[in-house]
């Protein structure tokens, strides 16, 4: 998308704005599916990352099937479309009341998180569930979005995984395996060493499954230098394990499939010089994007200006001082009234926004490559208080 576009869009629907290029996300949808030919799978879109009711109306249509860790995912997931068969069900936590609904509306299965939780399980309903295996595999990733290490809340270990699959109720058919060992994993070493894991595990307790969930995690190039998951490595180094495995693959992907297809539009409010450094401030904040401040992430920042080079800090107008979308950054020098383009923001962007210091949060369009459609209004203030 170019900036004419980028343009266009802001001066239609105002700004702080989210857009999404849906041919970017149907690009990469079939950019996972080609990565993976000759293995039977079956991708899984992560609502985590985007819940958007038109967006997830679209991937359905792609072909997706839906991964909801939540009730109200669940909810939005029917809402949509989707049909029970068509979702698994994540995370930790489940309550009873939960798990009661999703056992009567039949769910497609349920990755299981613990040996507690299968306690919580209605006795008198039958249920097609995973076992959640933590490999205790470091996914060389930010600690925050590490999930395969034994100090992480998710999962089971392989001890522990054998006991489960051992002392499974009778009403709890075990029909596969489910692994997600972190998020935005960028090499295919971490890949290789779980799927090594998981066949020893399949091949020592003799395990008939219907399918291995070896989750997501693939990383897109946030620092736009060329470090994404490569998906040649991918092919030539984990597809032969996988074909080796010889089971159906389910992949839980979010980031991969949506993340760089969005763009956050932002308008400069203050260029702030001090004795020290520069600020440039814009209409975004950390209740507009949340990601720079919880994890430490890196997002390209643009302004579209024609101003000399000039080094910042990329600020938001929350009053707090972590409300920083990207220290000492060379941009070029904008003037108060010109945009600013934040990159790769359609994963874990709009679906974290809040409503801190009262921000009201920013409209959402997708582009599909010739017009763009209002698919989420801008919050106002009355939204605020109607609760």
């Amino acid at each position: 998308m170019n900036e004419e576009m980028l343009v266009r869009a802001a001066k239609n629907f105002g700004t702080p704005l989210y857009i999404y290029d849906l041919k970017e996300i149907e690009n990469r949808i079939h950019k996972v599916q080609k990565t993976l030919e000759g293995v039977e799978h079956r991708i899984f879109f992560a609502f985590k990352s985007n819940s958007n009711f038109h967006l997830l109306k679209r991937m359905r249509a792609f072909g997706c099937g839906a991964d909801v860790v939540s009730m109200s995912e669940y909810k939005m997931a029917k809402s949509v479309g989707f049909t029970s068969d068509e979702m698994v069900i994540n995370g930790n936590g489940k309550t009873e009341d939960e798990l009661g609904i999703y056992l009567k509306d039949k769910v497609r299965y349920i990755n299981v998180d613990s040996m507690e939780e299968v306690e919580r399980f209605p006795k008198n309903l039958s249920a097609r569930v995973a076992i959640r295996i933590n490999p205790n595999v470091d996914a060389k990733t930010h600690p925050h979005i590490s999930t395969g290490l034994r100090e992480n809340k998710f999962g089971v270990d392989m001890k522990e995984a054998s006991k489960l699959i051992h002392t499974l109720p009778a009403n709890l058919k075990l029909v596969g395996l489910h692994c997600h060992i972190g998020s935005q994993i960028t090499d295919v070493s971490p890949f290789i060493d779980t799927l090594n894991s998981l066949k020893l595990f399949i091949d020592k307790e003799d395990l008939k499954l219907e399918f291995l969930n070896i989750g997501g995690g693939w990383g897109v190039d946030y620092l736009h230098n060329g470090t994404e998951l490569s998906t040649e490595k991918y092919r030539e180094k984990i597809v032969p394990l996988l074909k080796k495995i010889g089971i159906p693959i389910h992949l839980e992907l979010g980031r991969f499939i949506i993340g760089p297809a969005g763009y956050l539009v932002t308008k400069v409010l203050e260029i702030k010089h001090s004795s020290f450094k520069n600020f440039i401030a814009v209409d975004a904040s950390m209740s507009t994007f949340l990601r720079p401040i919880l994890y430490n992430a890196h997002h390209h920042i643009e302004f579209l200006s024609n101003g000399s080079k000039i080094l910042v800090d990329v600020v938001g107008r929350v009053c707090e001082s972590g409300d920083t979308f990207g220290k000492n950054r060379e941009v070029k020098t904008p003037k108060v009234g010109d945009l600013g383009i934040i990159y790769d923001v359609g994963a874990y962007g709009y679906s974290m926004a809040s409503n801190y210091n009262l921000s009201l949060r920013p409209a959402e369009v997708i582009f599909d490559g010739k017009d763009f459609k209002l698919i989420r209004r801008r919050e106002t203030f009355d939204d605020l208080i109607r609760l």
